[in-house]
């Protein structure tokens, strides 16, 4: 019954309090995109990174995201002043911002956003530049989006058709697939819906409008947080195809990345890691560090995103022994985000990671004598908890049992279980330093290492759960040492406590607390340090 009167109740509070058509709404609207005396300092730090190049001097534009993050805004910032003054380029910006194209309380945003400036208009307004493309920009011609619509449409006969879609032979379709999943809390595509299509016509939208700015902007240089999603990535892959140098900054793997038209990901670009890459003593001795550092509890730059270690120190779980003394053997799923861009970094041999759990255990269902074992993820968005274990319960199988993402993997690790399974796990690597046997799939961050078992199709992946083939794995520590150090150290500050790693301790959060700490801080003293930390990831990466 509370439940029932709160799903009626809360759009009504929601709209009188935040909504610019009541009184009580405007004010706070109003009182929301001012700025305190903490955010006027923190505006006024950014001057600092405006270019050299003047308008009547500049040879070029450096096309900005625009970002309503105070970290990602600094390092935006900093990145487009050291490509910038590098080249004599000036700076424009680009707005991401798409939602007031769906839903009433985003359109209540835009509606107030028209009559007065937003708080980071007037942030980003010290870097003197202008905001020129915004995403969220209807295409002149509607007929024509429509025909380009039903034409797509035509074509999906299944929900893994959208993965394939094209727009002008610029392949979008993963990033229709993401946004879908991620903005309108989805875990997967079963059948298309009104929802679906929307997400197409707005993807249209913003290709096709960018298109048409870029015959009117040269731009010579796209600087962004992510290249995943439809404001992210049509954008960047418009860019690649066009020749225009596209950068990242959206990872704590690097510093910076300079994207390529065969790998348009902001993740780093695994596929030129290799086991014969020579790596020196020194090097691989700060891997290890790095690395075991993790098994103490530990949250190092690669697991940054995570609230809590999943090595923390906690009492052995009993009950979990007791469950791995049922069968003779017992593997360990783990489960990924469902919500969170599975194909950040290339295709899986699943349309998405929910699939790739549903599938695994109808493959599994009528397997014997062997303990199935689901460990939820340790970081997922609000509904993936609860979405595996309504997942795994729906099978109804006596050996299919929930572990709790709260659960330690030193617990796991003391069990020693048959085998790890994942689609593309961090615990790929660390379970492989234990000499714990792991299985993945293509096309995974390990794929070119022999520590973790790549399947490069799903009946092998199946064959080796179910025990039919045995995973090969070869736990040489130098190759998992050289592995860490190629995927998370090479393109990163090497200093300890570094500045860029002192912005991200606040993970990005967007209030007084983390202004006071940038203007209060290190920060104001080490601006250029953080476009020295750009200038030479760009000269490294050139060459």
């Amino acid at each position: 019954m509370n439940q029932l009167i709160n799903h009626f109740l809360k759009p009504i509070y929601s709209f009188i309090l935040y909504s610019p058509f009541t009184p009580i709404g405007f004010i706070n609207y109003y009182r929301a995109e001012r700025l305190n005396a903490v955010a006027r300092k923190f505006a006024a730090s950014l001057r600092f990174f405006k270019p050299t190049a003047t308008a009547q001097n500049q040879q070029g534009i450096v096309l900005m995201q625009m970002v309503q993050d105070y970290e990602y805004t600094i390092k935006l910032a900093a990145a487009s002043k050291a490509l910038a003054d590098k080249n004599n380029f000036c700076i424009k910006h680009y707005n991401v911002y798409w939602m007031h194209r769906i839903g009433w309380g985003h359109k209540y945003k835009e509606f107030f956003e028209r009559l007065f400036k937003s708080k980071f208009e007037k942030i980003y307004s010290n870097l003197d530049s202008e905001i020129v493309f915004s995403c969220g920009d209807t295409f002149g011609d509607q007929k024509f989006i429509d025909q380009q619509l039903l034409a797509i449409l035509s074509q999906i006969k299944k929900p893994e058709d959208i993965l394939s879609i094209k727009i002008e032979q610029i392949l979008v379709g993963d990033l229709i697939y993401d946004t879908y999943l991620r903005y309108f809390h989805q875990p997967t595509i079963e059948t298309m819906n009104k929802d679906m299509e929307k997400v197409i016509e707005l993807c249209l939208h913003m290709f096709y409008n960018f298109t048409l700015f870029l015959k009117s902007t040269k731009i010579n240089a796209l600087v962004n947080t992510y290249s995943s999603y439809i404001e992210h990535g049509i954008t960047a892959r418009i860019c690649l195809q066009k020749n225009i140098p596209v950068y990242t900054v959206g990872s704590h793997s690097y510093i910076i990345q300079k994207l390529e038209k065969d790998f348009p990901y902001h993740q780093i670009n695994h596929t030129l890691f290799s086991e014969e890459k020579k790596i020196s003593p020194e090097q691989l001795e700060q891997a290890k560090q790095k690395l075991t550092s993790r098994f103490e509890g530990k949250i190092d730059g690669a697991t940054s995103y995570m609230k809590e270690s999943s090595f923390s120190a906690k009492p052995f779980n009993e009950e979990l022994k007791k469950l791995f003394a049922k069968q003779k053997r017992n593997i360990i799923i783990y489960v990924h985000d469902f919500y969170d861009s599975p194909h950040v970094n290339k295709m899986l041999q699943f349309p998405d990671l929910y699939q790739f759990l549903k599938q695994t255990l109808e493959a599994l269902k009528d397997l014997e004598g062997t303990g199935v074992f689901i460990k939820t993820h340790p970081n997922g968005m609000p509904g993936c908890k609860e979405k595996t274990i309504e997942l795994v319960n729906g099978f109804n199988k006596n050996n299919f049992y929930i572990v709790d993402e709260t659960i330690s993997n030193l617990n796991i690790i003391q069990l020693k279980p048959d085998l790890i399974a994942t689609a593309r796990g961090t615990v790929c690597l660390e379970m492989a330093y234990f000499e714990l046997p792991t299985v993945a799939l293509f096309d995974n961050l390990y794929t070119k290492f022999s520590f973790t078992h790549t399947c490069f199709d799903t009946q092998s992946y199946f064959s080796i759960l179910k025990g039919k083939i045995q995973p090969i794995n070869n736990y040489n520590k130098q190759n998992i040492y050289s592995f860490y150090y190629q995927a998370f150290l090479e393109k990163s500050v090497q200093q300890e406590n570094n500045l860029l790693m002192k912005l991200a301790s606040f993970k990005g959060i967007n209030n007084d607390a983390f202004l006071t700490f940038l203007v209060d801080g290190e920060y104001m003293q080490g601006r250029q340090l953080l476009v020295d930390y750009f200038s030479s990831a760009l000269l490294n990466d050139n060459k």
